[in-house]
């Protein structure tokens, strides 16, 4: 069984490195020394030349932003059939914020009222369709530019007659006001936190553990599915998704629930290894054939005549 750690900055995923090398199944890559190699029709996961086709779970950390990078290299893992904690496609999503409130919402996911649109000049038609205050954040490309909170109708239109230079997306959203609960989700399970908040939440590690109702829970599982993450950090207020991304801060989850965070991703993520070992028994992975055979000119017919035992 064999697991890889995939990451920005090997400091933000070593207590699961930790928990994992204990076990035995620890390998880390630096995700800047992935390199994705495509010749004709096919392409290639490698790191140092060497290709990346033996694992049987890959964790990926990454900021959202590094989607154009990340979503070939999903790909590419689906590809080989191993398993990754984020679907294809879900880095994409969470990238573009106006996006990812759509896609809960078609999801049934419930969201605070979310207004966007590609033009200063509709901000106006808008700005009556919300209610106040109103988180209002500005996007040049994918990237946020301005956030800020407007109280009225006319502070809204003020600020974007305000706005000197061009922008590419506008997001009006609901300002709920209320305590924040902040979870780690691992797989079905569920770490809560609740954090006080005026207009600015506190940090989750000044948190306190919460215990969320069924209904919570259910809401926090389905933002997860929808966004195709495994495992994610999600935050609510008053039953309503505010954030979804895919990096938890285990250190600060740690500190607020009185767990190790790491302990659980780690056994989530050797369970899915398992159970991809198990279904990946064929002829060639006897005595380190598969990974001698992958080296030849044989290995994409062997490959694809994998997949066809596999299914």
């Amino acid at each position: 069984m064999n697991i890889l750690i995939l990451a920005e900055k090997k400091k933000k995923v070593q207590p699961i490195l930790d928990v994992l090398k204990k076990r035995g199944h620890s390998t880390y890559l630096r995700l800047s020394k992935i390199v994705l190699v495509s010749k004709k029709t096919r392409t290639r996961v490698k790191a140092y030349g060497n290709e990346l086709d033996e694992y049987d779970a890959v964790f990926i950390h990454a900021r959202t932003s590094l989607a154009p990078f990340v979503e070939p290299l999903l790909e590419e893992f689906e590809k080989i059939g191993c398993y990754t904690n984020i679907k294809r496609g879900s880095y994409y999503t969470g990238w573009n914020e106006p996006y990812l409130m759509v896609t809960l919402t078609q999801e049934q996911v419930a969201i605070p009222k979310s207004i966007s649109t590609g033009s200063a000049k509709n901000v106006e038609a808008i700005s009556n369709k919300i209610s106040y205050p109103a988180i209002v954040k500005t996007y040049l490309g994918k990237k946020v530019h301005h956030v800020l909170l407007v109280n009225s109708s006319r502070e809204l239109k003020l600020f974007a007659k305000s706005l000197k230079t061009e922008i590419d997306g506008f997001l009006v959203r609901e300002f709920i006001q209320g305590d924040v609960i902040s979870c780690a989700v691992i797989g079905e399970k569920i770490f809560a936190v609740k954090r006080k908040c005026t207009q600015i939440a506190k940090e989750i590690c000044e948190g306190k553990m919460f215990k969320l109702s069924e209904k919570e829970e259910d809401l926090v599982l389905s933002a997860a599915k929808a966004t195709g993450y495994d495992i994610a950090r999600i935050d609510l207020v008053k039953g309503k998704i505010i954030k979804v991304e895919p990096i938890i801060p285990i250190e600060e989850f740690n500190i607020a629930c009185g767990e190790q965070i790491e302990n659980h991703i780690a056994n989530y993520l050797i369970d899915k290894a398992l159970e991809h070992e198990a279904n990946k028994i064929i002829p060639y992975d006897f005595l380190g054939i598969r990974k001698f055979i992958s080296k030849t000119i044989f290995a994409p017919l062997l490959k694809e005549w994998a997949k066809l035992w596999r299914d």
